[in-house]
């Protein structure tokens, strides 16, 4: 049984750049919420959304792709899971929805979930085109984004060291690129989640793809959420419904991803990301987390928290 905090192993420091990129992200998006208003278009939502999706993410997720090398493609999963994960996904997102909501509901932030580059106070699409553009640019693209961004590139980059790190790191960097404090536990949850995902069907279109259903759910559906909670009249009953969601579905998810690892090691297929002894990792932890550019994020992130 190792100790809780074991002895500092001697092993060769890493060079890491992808704390820049993620900075980049960061300096980008705060800036895109604090003087978005001032875009030509800032008044139409179903242009405003994706603009800011690809500005704050894309650009610098392409440009250390591309300093990466074109060699860098293979290690980010990019390819179709296999049909015998399709009950894994669809426990995956109801886990997702309904921790989510409970979350956010506990914490206060139920008004503001999903609320990733623009705030929920902006005008709604009026129109079926804006609808359209609404449905990909404020649901679809942003969470593909999100995907290639956070459980692409972020944990390609942390799990050299082990697999523990890279769902910490992605998932609470990906909480704070958010700036919504009353729900950072929710995308934390999310975050963690997501991240399981990936490394149980080794393909990150899995992930976007939940996610995807996820965001199109709270963009179309959160309004008619928010009048389940009033209409069930109590706090028990809606906390109720949501909590037997989330232990049915987590149950079936974590069930499904022991047997898939299960299954993998019967066949001897071994996960390097698993072999990191726990020492090493602790200490790889705590090297990412007193990262100069992490430790910049989150200032951003806390700045956001109080600004927005």
């Amino acid at each position: 049984m190792p100790k809780w905090i074991p002895e500092r192993p001697s092993y060769k420091k890493e060079r890491r750049t992808v704390g820049f990129m993620v900075l980049s992200a960061f300096l980008l998006l705060f800036f895109g919420r604090l003087f978005g208003e001032r875009l030509p278009f800032s008044h139409m939502i179903a242009l405003k959304i994706p603009f800011m999706a690809v500005v704050a993410l894309l650009l610098p997720a392409l440009g250390y792709f591309l300093y990466r090398g074109e060699g860098y493609r293979a290690s980010l999963r990019l390819h179709l899971p296999a049909a015998r994960y399709i009950p894994l996904l669809v426990a995956a997102f109801f886990a997702l929805v309904s921790g989510s909501l409970l979350l956010s509901r506990l914490t206060g932030g139920a008004d503001t979930l999903g609320n990733t580059v623009v705030p929920f106070d902006t005008a709604p699409p009026s129109t079926v085109w804006e609808m359209i553009l609404f449905f990909l640019g404020g649901g679809i693209l942003p969470a593909l984004l999100e995907e290639f961004f956070f459980r692409g590139i972020v944990t390609v980059e942390y799990e050299r060291r082990g697999a523990v790190r890279a769902v910490l790191m992605s998932a609470a960097l990906f909480a704070l690129l958010h700036f919504d404090a009353p729900n950072l536990l929710a995308h934390l949850f999310s975050g963690v989640l997501l991240s399981l995902l990936l490394f149980a069907t080794n393909s990150l279109v899995a992930t976007a793809i939940v996610h995807a259903a996820m965001s199109l759910l709270l963009l179309f559906a959160q309004h008619y959420l928010n009048a389940l909670y009033d209409y069930t009249g109590t706090v028990q009953l809606y906390l109720f419904i949501f909590t037997a969601i989330l232990l049915v579905s987590l149950l079936f998810f974590t069930r499904s991803c022991a047997r898939i690892y299960r299954t993998r090691d019967e066949r001897g297929l071994d996960d390097p990301r698993r072999a990191v002894p726990y020492n090493v990792q602790f200490y790889t932890v705590l090297d990412a987390l007193c990262d100069p550019t992490v430790i910049v994020c989150l200032g951003l992130a806390i700045a956001g928290f109080v600004i927005f």
